[in-house]
């Protein structure tokens, strides 16, 4: 893939929107889109769609969390400390690399099935962060 400076530029612009625009909780949108894949909501990405593919286990998390196979509507609060937090699973990171992405250990949502996901370098632009601690439970819509 080549891009160009603007491209660069706009994907720095976006990186320090997302680590100094830091929230403490976000609601996210996955779109399952006719390829039969899903995909994080990013309006604005500035870089190929493909990377915001959701794959090797993040993908079986949004088939989990959507109510129609077509959207997924999930509130993230992600913190670098354990939280107590009722009512909503845990992702407990393990092994992760800047340009690597991160692995995370999926707990209190039996309904899954699965130990882990792995979140590629999108989480970066998304969350500004790979948080030890993801605490994600499922909306009904996108807030």
């Amino acid at each position: 893939m080549t891009y160009s400076m603007t491209d660069l530029l706009r994907g720095a612009q976006t990186m320090a929107a997302s680590v100094f625009g830091r929230r403490s909780e976000y609601n996210l949108q996955f779109n399952h889109e006719d390829d039969g894949c899903w995909y994080v909501d990013f309006p604005g990405w500035p870089f190929d769609h493909g990377n915001l593919q959701m794959v090797a286990g993040a993908d079986r998390l949004c088939d989990c969390l959507s109510d129609d196979g077509n959207f997924a509507y999930i509130n993230v609060v992600p913190s670098n400390r354990p939280l107590d937090m009722p009512g909503y699973a845990c992702l407990v990171q393990g092994e992760h690399s800047l340009t690597g992405g991160s692995v995370y250990l999926v707990t209190n949502l039996p309904e899954f099935g699965e130990k882990q996901i792995w979140l590629c370098p999108v989480t970066l632009f998304v969350l500004g962060q790979y948080p030890k601690y993801i605490y994600i439970k499922k909306n009904t819509k996108s807030e």
